[in-house]
């Protein structure tokens, strides 16, 4: 019976399933050929004398791109034309390629040339090869391996030579330099902006994988290898036999799309859900799914009915060292969310609900670079709204509020980040009142498209026009109060204390219009409007404000624990800064007590309360518990707001202190360094809270002696008074104090006098009569005017502060310390060595 004629339908089909042979595994080829041409015989043995072929002549090169020793060969050493061919660096299905030098007398050149190998001469082999020349012509852009010359050698060979490209593919690169997660996502986009031109041409590459990209020394991604890639107008090559039709398959399995895998048409979709895997190996260092041993039918299922799981959630251990993260848990964060929806939208089974060019797809990796939505998740209100604030984080401090405050070099924290949190639950999940919030800031983030504002739209600029709108509309007493209580909180994250505190004192006129008795809304208001005070230096004030919160609070009891817990620590914290430490201790104890119970697993719930009760424990002399809280407050706010929210910032900055009160000063320095990066990614170098965390690394330089740092720091502070801080800002006061000191000590006891008595007048003025701060202060003046040589008067002034500070902060307090050790310094200077033991000995015993 004669043999089937090789028609060119049979001929495509005989090319499909030889590049998809080559594509496995040698294991798996064997059950491949059993199940794909049964119906064939003689297809089946023409199919296995050309792979029979291929491992004969090149054996040594297994994978479609891969380098080795030189196994003789005929190439090597000839010259084709004006190129002089040296070693192979590659080999593929149809071709193999050697380094060339161009060396004639017109210019010296180093190339790729790709010649159609030995083993696949034939028909659909040298039509497939021509095609793949044709391909490359027409192509030209800056990150694809550019065609340079082609032909055919004497003996009929086809070849054609290319851009060498010196490289390594593209998840190699990544990983070897350990790259961050928005680097990695630069290359893909360049990546992406070589496939977009393959697609403009009509050519579908359908073989990408990171074996065809690769990555040059300066960064630059070249796309090499269009062997199977296919035209949508085959009317372009004339020659090209079709290797997508239903049954014929030409991929590599790991990185095919399902209508690959099933023979089906394919079209760009099929190169946008490859891109997709390449980003998940980018972003996970693996595949999304492990295809190693599978037989056709195995790898059929799985890619075409097992869901792809989220890259976040398949992250190795170590992973996060090589995508040059600092933690296991910052890796994981900075994958959930939009990158898993991006991945996983690229992915996704049904060609047309992935996205629908790779111009989508490259478009959502950019917006996730901007801080923009993108397109693969929800466009809901609450996400638009997260977003938005995301990318203003040189002016806003995320979702919430932590205000820092200076108390004798110690930060606290204030937790107000769990107030907007609760209002955003109820902004999304509560009454009707709720829904017309959420209408309400829809319209207000809508006013930040570039249409409505400008390109340069900022946060200020949609908050103003916010409350025009809410002066403009007519809202029923509860709407306004509580729209006017979101807009506060935002300019207050904004370090807008003025505006934040107009928009407080109207809610407040609201409430008390509805409510002229009061009630647990009003003592709320009256607790924000305290946190305004405080934040503007007018402590006073503040504590006579939480008063009445704590007044009403008893006539009206709160139910819920949050709003209970918070009062307590707003209460607390002013107790604590206006040097009453164990009635703040108690405070911060209750509070503590109340987590304990309702919110033992809410992290955003407990983490204020941590880092607030450490700065507490601290001064009360309790440096284990401290350490403990810590530890806690760190732990707790990494998990629920990650390391790009200020509450971690904090608690990084207050850690730093608890470690220098231990005498662990080197571990000290780099917490402190780390939590200034942290406030400077976070709100800027502009905002209060990271002027505190500077003004707190000051003080540590100064407890080291290192005076000269110290002086710079300080300066970097001072270089913000009359922009974003002002007079009462109490980092303007403190800086002075230590840039006073470090000048005395360097070389100037004179300019540093100066400045610290230009901190004690501003500190008199903004603080309560008789506050320790301003002992304190004195206290510093008292050093400085020592170092001048001034013992008597020094004496009168420290022995003065020492007994104020010790009445307030006790003989434990971190500030009773610091003057007795001044006191310690003088008499040494004077030469009274009995005094000086005297004072040391108080300072060991921590008694009176």
């Amino acid at each position: 019976m004669p043999e089937p004629e090789l028609t060119p339908t049979r001929l495509a089909r005989l090319e499909s399933l030889f590049d998809a042979a080559l594509s496995l595994p040698l294991t798996s080829r064997e059950s491949f050929i059993a199940e794909s041409v049964t119906d064939d015989p003689a297809l089946e043995a023409e199919l296995r004398a050309l792979l029979d072929a291929h491992e004969r002549s090149d054996s040594a090169f297994a994978s479609p791109l891969h380098s080795g020793p030189d196994v003789g060969d005929r190439w090597t050493g000839e010259r084709l034309g004006s190129y002089e061919i040296g070693r192979r660096i590659g080999a593929g299905g149809m071709g193999t390629v050697y380094e060339a030098v161009r060396a004639d007398d017109q210019y010296r050149q180093r190339v790729a040339v790709k010649f159609l190998r030995r083993s696949a001469e034939g028909g659909v082999a040298v039509r497939r090869f021509r095609a793949e020349r044709q391909i490359l012509a027409n192509l030209q852009h800056p990150n694809i391996a550019s065609l340079i010359d082609g032909g055919v050698t004497p003996d009929g060979v086809p070849y054609f030579v290319m851009e060498c490209i010196d490289g390594e593919p593209i998840t190699q690169w990544a990983d070897a330099r350990r790259l961050p997660i928005p680097e990695r996502l630069e290359l893909f986009r360049q990546m992406c902006a070589a496939v977009r031109a393959a697609h403009q041409k009509l050519v579908v590459h359908r073989d990408l994988k990171p074996g065809n990209i690769l990555v040059t020394h300066d960064g630059v991604v070249k796309l090499l290898d269009f062997g199977i890639a296919k035209l949508l107008r085959d009317e372009q090559v004339v020659d090209l036999p079709t290797a997508t039709q239903v049954g014929h398959r030409a991929f590599t399995p790991d990185y095919a799309s399902p209508e690959q895998v099933r023979g089906k048409a394919v079209d760009t979709t099929a190169d946008v859900y490859a891109l997709g895997v390449v980003l998940f190996e980018l972003l996970t260092g693996v595949r999304p799914f492990d295809l190693r041993g599978k037989s056709l039918a195995e790898m059929e299922r799985i890619v075409c009915e097992q869901p792809a799981p989220r890259p976040s959630s398949v992250l190795s251990a170590d992973r996060w060292r090589e995508i040059g993260e600092r933690s296991e848990a910052r890796a994981r964060r900075s994958i959930e969310g939009d990158l898993d929806a991006v991945v996983l939208m690229a992915l996704r089974k049904e060609p047309e609900r992935r996205y629908g060019s790779v111009d989508a797809f490259a478009r959502d990796v950019s917006n996730h670079l901007d801080k923009q939505p993108v397109s693969a998740r929800p466009d809901g209100v609450g996400y638009r709204f997260a977003k938005f604030i995301r990318r203003r984080r040189l002016e806003a401090a995320a979702a919430g509020i932590a205000a820092l405050s200076l108390i004798g070099g110690t930060v606290v924290a204030v937790g107000q980040a769990r107030r907007a949190d609760a209002q955003l639950a109820v902004a999304e999940e509560q009454s009707a009142r709720a829904t017309e919030v959420s209408q309400f800031l829809a319209t207000m983030l809508n006013s930040s498209n570039p249409e409505s504002f400008g390109k340069d739209i900022t946060m200020r600029a949609v908050l103003d026009s916010a409350v025009l709108r809410a002066d403009a509309m007519k809202l029923t007493p509860a709407l306004e109060a509580e729209i006017r209580d979101v807009i506060g909180g935002a300019y207050l994250a904004l370090g807008e204390v003025g505006v934040a505190d107009a928009q407080y004192q109207r809610k407040l006129a609201v409430l008390r219009r509805a409510h002229p008795d009061g009630d647990s809304s009003t003592a709320i208001t009256y607790s924000q409007l305290a946190l305004v005070k405080e934040t503007n230096g007018e402590l006073a004030a503040s504590d006579s404000l939480l008063g009445l919160a704590e007044a009403l609070f008893v006539r009206f009891p709160q139910s819920d624990p949050y709003k209970r817990s918070v009062t307590l620590e707003n209460r607390g914290r002013m107790l604590y800064k206006m040097g009453k430490i164990p009635e703040a201790l108690s405070r911060f104890n209750q509070s503590l007590a109340i987590g304990r119970e309702h919110f033992v697993d809410d992290d955003s719930a407990m983490a204020s309360t941590y880092v607030n009760i450490t700065v507490v424990s601290t001064e009360a002399g309790d440096l284990v518990g401290a350490d403990s809280f810590s530890l806690a407050g760190i732990a707790r706010s990494r998990r629920a707001k990650g390391e790009s929210h200020p509450v971690y910032a904090s608690a990084l900055s207050i850690r730093a202190g608890i470690l220098e009160v231990m005498g662990r000063m080197e571990e000290s320095s780099a917490v402190y360094l780390e939590a200034i990066a942290a406030q400077a990614r976070i709100v800027g170098t502009s905002h209060p809270a990271y002027a505190t965390s500077v003004v707190n690394y000051t003080d540590h330089l100064c407890r080291m002696d290192e005076w000269k740092e110290a002086a710079l720091w300080a300066r970097k502070v001072l270089a913000l008074r009359g922009t974003s801080l002002d007079d009462s800002s109490l980092p303007i006061p403190s800086s002075m104090i230590y840039l006073g000191r470090a000048l005395a000590h360097i070389d100037s006891v004179p300019a540093g006098e100066a400045l610290v008595r230009e901190a004690i007048a501003l500190r008199t003025k903004t603080l309560p009569k008789d506050h320790w701060l301003i002992a304190s202060a004195e206290g510093s003046l008292g050093e400085v005017i020592a170092l001048g040589g001034r013992f008597a008067e020094s004496e009168r002034v420290l022995l003065a502060a020492e007994r104020r500070i010790l009445e307030v902060r006790g003989p434990s307090g971190l500030a009773t310390r610091d003057v007795r050790a001044r006191l310690v310094t003088l008499y040494k200077l004077w030469r009274k060595p009995a005094e000086a033991a005297a004072w040391q000995q108080k300072i060991d015993r921590k008694s009176t």
